[in-house]
């Protein structure tokens, strides 16, 4: 893939918030996490674990921990979820930074959750991050080890809406070259 092509790819991404009602075969989602598990993390310790949730009525209530306080409304035409815990591997014990913290978890799973979030786009298939959470809740709908922990899912399924145009800060106001 040369620039102009992920340039592409990138710019057809978007958090996407309205699902038509097609399915979303089980080759695509294994495509898409089996890309997603290529993600580089700290140490190569892959602190996580995907959760690939389709089953309809367990993707609805999967929805409903992530849709208290009124939030996330659209997440009821979610066709299947992404679920991504931070698991805590051994290693990750052994291995600090220089201030003693071992705090890159939340990181390297934020960075499978991009690497989610573009194969699914490479597969055709739009998605949006979560991460509006009722955690206890989620992990009891999941039966989550207790050492597991979840900040991040994403939904996914077929948009229904043209792309929007991306707004964003001007380049001067982000970017800054020493």
């Amino acid at each position: 893939m040369n620039y102009e092509e992920f340039l592409k790819l990138i710019e057809s991404r978007q958090a996407t918030r309205s699902f038509s009602g097609k399915e979303i075969e089980k080759d695509v989602l294994e495509k898409i996490v089996s890309a997603a598990r290529l993600t580089p993390s700290a140490c190569n310790s892959q602190p996580w674990k995907m959760y690939v949730v389709t089953d309809k009525e367990k993707v609805a209530a999967v929805a409903k921990t992530m849709q208290n306080e009124g939030k996330n409304a659209f997440l009821s035409e979610a066709k299947a979820f992404i679920v991504l815990s931070e698991v805590v591997r051994p290693l990750l014990s052994t291995v600090k930074n220089k201030n003693g913290n071992a705090h890159f978890v939340k990181y390297d799973v934020g960075e499978l959750a991009a690497y989610v979030t573009l194969a699914a786009k490479a597969a055709g298939v739009d998605s949006c991050i979560i991460g509006w959470i009722d955690v206890p809740a989620l992990k009891k709908e999941l039966n989550m080890a207790d050492e597991e922990d979840c900040s991040i899912a994403v939904d996914l399924g077929y948009g229904d809406k043209p792309l929007r145009d991306k707004i964003r800060l001007p380049e001067k106001d982000t970017v800054k070259f020493i």
